[in-house]
């Protein structure tokens, strides 16, 4: 992308725009929340306006990029950092949310910036959120990593909001993609909102503890039980079974080395209907074509895009 002084002076206007509209109310019918297992914990004033710093904006092809950023839901997380990528025109448009993976490479909000640019040229506006948990703040103990789940879970939130205040977003065409923790977050969505269509799970499971007691052996401290059960009231597993009537596709690898065949089978098993599932010969980074063909036609059908 040539991010020159031209393009940027041409989108500046813009941004000054989106940072109005994002940080009024909107006049919009309230959605109920879902009431999954602890949802409680995750309460949050929908209503409440959300504070956007616009770093900078560029031209692309068919829109306009935004890297902005808002204050995180508790203040020991700093930033959220997002993309927002809108096309031209005044909609109306489908939205999809995405949320990384943590790995290399792209283990960030860019993870997805390819299939969000493509998707621009469709009449979609997509936010693409950089999460915290556990990529800048380590896993370290059950009580604080079950508080910092709830924390990143509302954040994601807000960043849904964000996404349905665009002017000429549809709330009735939205999906969430997610990879990984961004799959398990937005499992967690799925159990609470009632204002996403669709979801795309990629190479999730359904508990926090097995990753963290292996690779972060801190968190077994106070014992592998404890841990577990102090995750247990927020892991995955206990929302997806209430994402109806959203649908579904997880999008699972043969050959992960981090997530057994059994316990990828456990999470999409556990999920409530509609839903899909997919096996695909790939590493746990599911960076084969294959993949985001089948990620793309399913938003394709599910949100009624335009075919490019």
């Amino acid at each position: 992308m040539n991010r020159t002084a031209a393009s940027f002076l041409a989108v500046a206007l813009a941004g000054c725009l989106f940072l109005m509209s994002c940080t009024q109310q909107r006049d919009s019918p309230p959605q109920p929340n879902k009431e999954s297992p602890s949802s409680t914990l995750f309460a949050y004033d929908r209503n409440a306006s959300i504070e956007i710093t616009s770093d900078t904006a560029w031209s692309i092809d068919g829109g306009v990029v935004r890297d902005a950023h808002f204050a995180a839901s508790a203040s020991p997380h700093g930033q959220v950092k997002f993309y927002l990528i809108r096309p031209s025109g005044s909609g109306p448009f489908a939205g999809v949310l995405f949320f990384h993976w943590l790995g290399r490479p792209k283990g960030n909000r860019e993870e997805f910036l390819d299939e969000a640019l493509h998707l621009v040229k469709e009449g979609v506006v997509s936010v693409l959120i950089q999460g915290y948990f556990p990529w800048r703040e380590d896993p370290a103990n059950g009580p604080t990593d079950r508080q910092t789940v709830v924390d990143q879970s509302i954040d994601t939130r807000k960043a849904l909001d964000l996404l349905l205040r665009e002017p000429g977003v549809d709330p009735q065409r939205i999906a969430y993609v997610g990879h990984d923790y961004g799959a398990m977050f937005g499992a967690i969505l799925a159990g609470l909102e009632s204002r996403v269509k669709t979801y795309v799970f990629v190479a999730g499971m359904g508990n926090f503890g097995d990753w963290s007691l292996k690779y972060w052996p801190a968190t077994a401290a106070g014992g592998e039980k404890a841990y577990r059960d102090a995750l247990d009231p927020v892991d995955p597993i206990h929302f997806v079974p209430h994402a109806a009537p959203a649908a579904l596709l997880f999008q699972f690898s043969n050959h992960d080395k981090y997530i057994s065949k059994e316990t990828a089978a456990a999470f999409s098993d556990a999920a409530s209907n509609p839903k899909t599932v997919r096996w695909y010969d790939a590493d746990h980074d599911m960076s084969i074509p294959e993949v985001q063909k089948d990620r793309h036609d399913w938003l394709e059908r599910q949100l009624g895009l335009s075919h490019h």
